[in-house]
């Protein structure tokens, strides 16, 4: 049934067509577990660095994401005791989120002075992937410690 509202417009009373839902943003998983020795910091870097290119993800945030994860994988290595450690890589077209597990204690905070802290030649990995990415949490808990980042693609 047609009624005319104006003398321009006619609204026909008939079924709406359902519109498509738009898609969802397509995420992309990668994991691997390994033991927590020296050989799953360059292990684990490979690894971030072959799977992003397989995502087409472009050279600056691959770079990115191998010294995020080769820091991140250190301090587990150096500093947890844990005898694994997890790296979970997701894409979600935006950005890339790293996640680095393990079941150990990192060091609460650092007991060098900070005058020794400056003249330092080690101990700023931490610091350095907060400053390359757009967020950095580290989540203690009596698990382990979990270390999640944000890298930006786009």
């Amino acid at each position: 049934m047609a009624t005319t509202d104006h003398p321009r417009r006619v609204f026909i009373d008939r079924p709406r067509p359902i519109l498509a839902k738009p898609p969802d943003r397509i995420r992309r998983l990668a994991f691997r577990l390994t033991r927590s020795t020296h050989a799953a910091v360059p292990d684990l870097r490979r690894f971030a660095r072959a799977t992003a290119r397989r995502w087409a993800v472009p050279e600056d945030p691959c770079d990115t994401l191998a010294l995020v994860v080769s820091e991140l994988v250190t301090n587990v290595v150096l500093h947890s005791g844990s005898p694994n450690v997890a790296l979970l890589i997701t894409f979600d077209g935006v950005a890339l989120t790293v996640e680095v597990t393990d079941n150990g204690r990192w060091p609460e905070s650092d007991a060098r002075t900070p005058a020794l802290a400056q003249r330092a030649s080690f101990g700023r990995g931490l610091e350095l992937v907060r400053a390359c990415t757009s967020r950095c949490t580290v989540l203690p808990t009596i698990a382990g410690t979990r270390v999640t980042t944000r890298i930006p693609v786009t």
